[in-house]
């Protein structure tokens, strides 16, 4: 009998109560509590137009350093 794949040997395990390859429950929970809150907090999607320098709202992330620098331009 030749090599059995992870999910063979996952599914294996499960079957025969070996634990071993397993996640204990609390682990997990710790897991869930540090990820949750950042899945919880999306950010808005702000729509702009293909090959342009991003959405309006962009603008306000560059604004008290003096905007954003397009070379393209500098150069013309």
């Amino acid at each position: 009998m030749g090599e059995v794949d992870a999910y063979e040997r996952l599914l294996g395990d499960a079957m025969q109560g070996d634990s071993m390859l397993f996640v204990r429950e609390d682990a997990v929970e710790a897991a869930w509590a540090v990820v949750d809150p950042i899945l919880g907090n999306s950010s808005p999607l702000h729509a702009y137009a293909s090959a342009s320098w991003g959405p309006a709202e962009a603008d306000r992330l560059a604004a008290d350093l003096g905007g954003w620098h397009n070379p393209e331009r500098s150069s013309q």
